[in-house]
Formats: structure tokens, sequence, C-alpha cells
């Protein structure tokens, strides 16, 4: 069963260090479209998380977005000190002019900037390295078992639609026989008409060659017998897995291909609103085609 293009999934682990929560979102895209977005300190792990994507999806806007929240970072205290010196120098010509005693070291250090506070980067081990693409795995697995239940539900609306393209097929295809016969039929009523007061007569001869070739201007049974034969071939490739929705799309171009030629013969009201019908059925196939994988 084919999948969708559409899916999401979340995953959240928790490590002595912090927790690691990952989001993965999946849209329509006619190819593989990878985009990461992760921490600084788990760079390195975006090669495999790439590769963990493709072994899951063939095609599709992929957004993984991973995130780390630390339990306590480590922080280290640093002196701004050309502040410091900047400020006490400012100050001391400023006692001098109003005549208050020189400030000292510890009267600045209280003030905003001059103390500078700033967590120690996070250099992940192997446990956590393991334990982010464990929980990417598992969003990822959410996130195509979201595609395989769209895909399921649209391989369903497919499905019907196909059989009833077949169909309106079949019944094209019994009614053209009855096109020639009653074009045949009519022509020599309007002829009988024309000639009755001459009292000439039409020869059979001539009628069957004029219905032969109506019957060959108007023979529909190489188109039917192509669609339906493309209507198979959908079908076998809707039961299928994996990537087959660039192939069902060709597949649904060529069925309207067939479809356009049958109603352009039509010269006859029913066989015209059957391939109306056809168009209909095969235009919202390739609308729906377009999201499957």
């Amino acid at each position: 069963m084919p999948s969708g293009m559409t899916g999401f999934g979340r995953a959240a682990s928790a490590h002595e260090l912090g927790s690691v929560t990952v989001e993965a979102k999946s849209v329509n895209n006619r190819f593989l479209k990878l985009s990461v977005r992760l921490p600084d300190a788990f760079a390195e792990l975006e090669p495999e998380l790439d590769a963990l994507v493709r072994k899951r999806a063939a095609r599709g806007s992929v957004h993984l977005a991973i995130q780390f929240d630390r339990k306590q970072a480590e922080v280290a205290f640093q002196l701004n000190e050309p502040l410091i010196r900047d400020w006490l120098k400012r100050l001391a010509n400023l006692a001098i002019e109003v005549g208050a005693p020189e400030p000292g070291l510890a009267d600045v250090l209280g003030m905003d900037g001059v103390v500078l506070e700033e967590a120690r980067p996070l250099n992940p081990d192997d446990s956590l390295l393991k334990l982010v693409m464990q929980a990417a795995a598992k969003a990822l697995d959410a996130m195509v078992e979201m595609r395989r239940r769209e895909g399921a539900a649209l391989a369903l609306d497919l499905k019907t639609r196909v059989e009833r393209v077949a169909l309106f097929s079949s019944q094209a295809g019994a009614r053209a026989p009855e096109v020639v016969k009653e074009y045949r039929e009519k022509l020599k009523t309007r002829l009988d008409k024309l000639l009755a007061d001459s009292g000439a007569t039409i020869e059979e001869t001539v009628l069957a060659r004029e219905a032969a070739l109506f019957a060959d201007r108007c023979d529909i049974t190489e188109e039917t017998t192509r669609l339906e034969h493309h209507c198979r071939q959908f079908l076998q490739g809707l039961a299928g897995d994996g990537e087959v929705g660039r192939r069902l799309d060709f597949i649904a171009q060529e069925m309207l291909r067939e479809t356009n030629t049958m109603g352009s013969k039509a010269n006859d009201a029913a066989l015209a609103t059957l391939a109306v019908e056809m168009k209909s059925e095969i235009e919202k196939i390739k609308e729906q085609v377009q999201n499957l994988e």
C-alpha cells in the first residue's frame, strides 16, 4: 500500500544532562527535501539524521527539529576589565569634581555589565548522541505511520475512481456499435424521404459504404482498449509499496489522453456524456495522486 506525504511525529527522551525533544513534519514535494534544525552541539549528527530520513521516505518535504533543554548549565564568570577600568577612571574624575571620596573596586563590581556570566558549551557524550538518534527515529516512525494512514485513505478513494473510469469505458465500448447502427438507420430514413417523390431507391451497397466510413471515423475500440489497460496498470501500481506517485501520475495522464481522443470521436450524446464523466474522474485522480509518495 503506498504512503501519503503528509505526516507528523514527536518523541521525547530524558538524559542526566537534560531532555531531548524531536519533531518530524512532512508535506508534499515532488522529490525528497530534508531540512534539519538542531543545536550546534549535535551538528555532527546531521549526516546520520539525513540517512535516517532517507530510509523512511522517498518523496516529500521533511522538516526535522531537535531541541535540547539542559537541566543545569555550567556557568563561568568573567570580569569585563575594559569596562571596569573605564568606570573607575570616570568615577574618579567625577569624585574630584564634586569633592567626594574616590570610589574603589568594590563599588564598581556591583554595576551592570561588569561581571559577565556565560554558560559553558555543551559537550555531548556518546550516550547523549545515541539518545538523540533514538528519539529522532521514534519521531520519524510516528510521521511515517501517519503518512501510511493517509496513503491507505487515498488508495481507497483512487481505487473507487479508477474502477468508475473502467466502467464508463466499458459502457462506451458497448455503446459504440449501437451508434453506427442508429446512424445507418437514420441515414436510410433520411434518404428514403428525399427520394420518395422521384421513385428512386438507395442501393444497399451505397448505404453500407457510408455506414462503414462513419464507423471508421468514430471507432473508439483502440481508445477503450488502451484506457481499460491503463486502469488495470493503475490498480496494480496502487497495490504496490514504496514510491509509486510519479508512475501513477504518468498513467493518469495517459488515461486522460485516451479519454480526450474518445470524446473528440464521439458523434453521439451518450458517448460524449460518458467521456465527460471519465474526464471528471481522471482530473480528480490526477489531483489525488499528487499526495502519494
